[in-house]
């Protein structure tokens, strides 16, 4: 037996092993082996599997393969092998930057013991002797009938090791180990009764109805904020648990890993695990060790928990899917999850429900195409909760960052115990940065207690789940973010929303600035007014007239998204066609400036596309490389072509080559053009 293995480097090949016969049992597509490369041991993946080889040279033989290594369903090889193809990144990359779990040789766990009070034992307290045992007996009968840890006992009883081993020998108390999982994966509670207003039951049976009739087809669930979107996708989750099947659950970002875990453990309890790229090692082996336990049915978690070793997947929600934060942008493959999403949920033949009040340009486009079912729900769950008020307040006549009227209703807000979540999305301490707003808010309000929520305040990833938790329980007058706090969160007291500059990103030489403009600002609104009492959001600018920020201010959802297709198509940007970004880092700008006229000079053979460029990149230096671009567009037709003539016209050695001083990075759909 043959294998071909790929590694996790930049190549576009993959190199030829035999499998020795203890391991030919375990041997499938997906598997972590250990092989012999330039005479070291490294981790690698079957990638093809052969009776014979093609190879007529001496063949090496794996190590090792390892036993440890979930089953790889064929559904999820097809979405893998799809993104290496779609986005033209090595199979060994793709590989090591999706299922990197497929590496882990054990599933290592730190125990911790607890201590639990026997009948007997409760009978020997009043005749016992000794008094160290005597005082370990006696706070167990005070925990009634809980499990105590062992260490607990540490203050009261020096020695309460050997002490609880001699009560445990005489049978006064029971120790169990259990796994020493903390944070939020600690959560239990009892199930709670799930309940649906009419609307969201009308919604949710119009679901099941779409289901039903065409599993295939994508469904849409939009609304407004605060709306109850929510309730009703955990309604859909129950149809897959009672059919024994797989559901994924994908939030944007980290933030909002703990409010969804809980909200769909509240109904689901012991079924539910979470993945992203902050859990710790612990963390994510106990996650595994429960999946290889078949006890975890559902998945919550960002971008890479898409490709959690399920056997039977049956539903994928993608909460919040107009993020951009679903895009990959930091290594290759630069895949955006939705998208991957959406063909994992072909190949495996799964239902997909999008989630958004503020849907992207390319679901709203599928919707009114039909390629998409659509419910929205538009009317808030909480019947008395009115639509938070808008103003829009004019920066040019007023001093500093803040404005009169936002200075005021943070004064009013104050005054009566309720909570503000504030806005400012740029970092930093000079000129507008949302430190400096910081600042500034305490010289107004020297005595309150500000927690800012931005990319140096959440550098650990604890850090991600204290700041919420604090505000969410009132130990905080203020949130204040960039633009993580706009996405999803719920706050019960929060009355009043800031944008402190709603002009931020607006004219950043980019396609999507509209967009995203709008979806910020419609979104943060939606932060306020969400339980029984009035709210007010301010929408501070020095362009009040923009079509954008007024369309937002006013919640007018569908006249901005006509706009944005009309001036997408007159330019032939997507949805209405495919685009690719080469864009070329180099340390000597022309290094950079002549390797992207190299491409040019090939791509410009090709007559079915549309090149933009050579040309500095809109930020043409971020320290060490200057930044050189070429944006193509084709037809939606002629895309796989696109792709097959890529492969057989742009030799994979210039994509291979990655030296120190050149790099190429090739992004398919890119969310920026920066």
């Amino acid at each position: 037996m043959h294998v071909e293995v790929s590694i996790p480097i930049a190549l576009f090949k993959t190199f030829t092993y035999t499998v020795p016969n203890q391991y030919r049992k375990n041997v499938f597509l997906g598997q972590s082996v250990i092989i012999p490369f330039n005479n070291k041991k490294i981790n690698g993946f079957i990638t093809d599997i052969q009776s014979k080889s093609k190879y007529k040279g001496k063949l090496l033989s794996i190590i090792s393969s390892n036993d440890n290594a979930f089953y790889i369903s064929p559904e999820l090889w097809k979405t893998i092998s799809w993104i290496s193809k779609y986005y033209i990144c090595p199979l060994g990359k793709v590989l090591n930057n999706t299922i990197s779990y497929q590496h882990r040789q054990k599933y290592t766990i730190p125990l911790i013991k607890y201590a639990k009070l026997t009948p007997k034992g409760k009978d020997a307290i009043v005749t016992l002797k000794y008094k160290a045992q005597k005082k370990i007996l006696k706070i167990l009968d005070s925990h009634l009938d809980e499990n105590v840890p062992i260490n607990d006992f540490k203050s009261a009883v020096p020695s309460y090791i050997d002490v609880c081993k001699r009560l445990e020998v005489n049978k006064y108390i029971n120790i169990i180990s259990k796994d020493n999982i903390t944070g939020i994966l600690n959560f239990q509670k009892n199930p709670l009764k799930l309940k649906l207003s009419k609307i969201q039951n009308d919604i949710f049976n119009a679901i099941e109805n779409n289901i039903i009739t065409n599993y295939k087809q994508p469904i849409l669930l939009s609304g407004l904020p605060g709306s109850g979107k929510t309730m009703v996708y955990i309604k859909v989750i129950e149809k897959y648990i009672n059919s024994n099947k797989a559901i994924i659950v994908l939030v944007p970002e980290i933030s909002l890993i703990q409010q969804t875990y809980e909200q769909v453990n509240n109904y689901y309890p012991q079924s539910v695990g979470i993945w992203h790229g902050k859990l710790s090692q612990t963390e994510k082996n106990y996650v595994l060790k429960q999946l290889r336990a078949n006890k975890i049915k559902i998945i919550v978690g960002t971008r890479s928990a898409i490709f959690m070793p399920f056997k039977k997947l049956g539903l994928i929600i993608v909460d919040e899917e107009q993020e951009f934060s679903y895009k990959q942008d930091l290594n290759s493959p630069f895949y955006h999850s939705r998208d991957v999403a959406l063909m994992r949920a072909k190949f495996s033949k799964s239902s997909i429900l999008l989630i958004s009040s503020a849907p992207s340009i390319e679901s709203y486009y599928n919707v009114i195409n039909n390629k998409y079912y659509n419910h929205t729900l538009d009317i808030k769950y909480f019947k008395t909760t009115e639509l938070s008020k808008v103003q829009l307040v004019e920066m040019s006549n007023q001093k500093g960052l803040l404005s009169d009227v936002l200075i005021k209703n943070i004064t009013d807000t104050l005054n009566k115990n309720e909570q503000i979540v504030l806005m400012q999305n740029k970092k930093g301490l000079e000129g507008g940065g949302i430190q400096k707003v910081e600042s500034i808010l305490y010289k107004f309000f020297p005595n309150i207690k500000i927690l800012r929520y931005d990319g140096d305040s959440i550098k650990k990833s604890k850090a991600y789940y204290d700041i919420l938790n604090t505000f969410k329980k009132g130990d905080a007058d203020i949130l204040l973010g960039t633009q993580m706090i706009a996405k999803g969160l719920d706050f019960s007291n929060v009355s009043l929303v800031g944008i402190i500059s709603a002009d931020i990103g607006l004219f950043i030489p980019d396609f999507r600035s509209g967009e995203r403009t709008f979806q910020l600002i419609y979104q943060l609104i939606g932060r306020a007014g969400r339980r029984n009492k009035p709210s007010m959001s301010i929408v501070q600018s020095y362009n009040t007239d923009d079509f954008y920020i007024k369309s937002a201010c006013n919640l007018q959802i569908k006249e901005s998204y006509d706009k944005i297709l009309e001036d997408r198509e007159e330019l032939n940007y997507p949805p209405f066609s495919r685009l690719i970004r080469i864009l070329f880092l180099g340390k000597k700008e022309n290094d950079a400036k002549e390797k992207s006229k190299t491409f040019f000079s090939i791509l410009k053979k090709n007559s079915n596309i549309q090149i933009l460029g050579p040309s500095p990149a809109p930020i043409e230096y971020i320290n060490p490389y200057w930044r050189y671009q070429i944006l193509i567009k084709c037809k939606k037709k002629y895309w796989q072509k696109f792709h097959n003539w890529i492969e057989h016209n742009i030799s994979f050695s210039e994509l291979e080559t990655q030296n120190k001083n050149i790099r190429v990075k090739i992004d398919v759909d890119p969310i920026s053009t920066l």
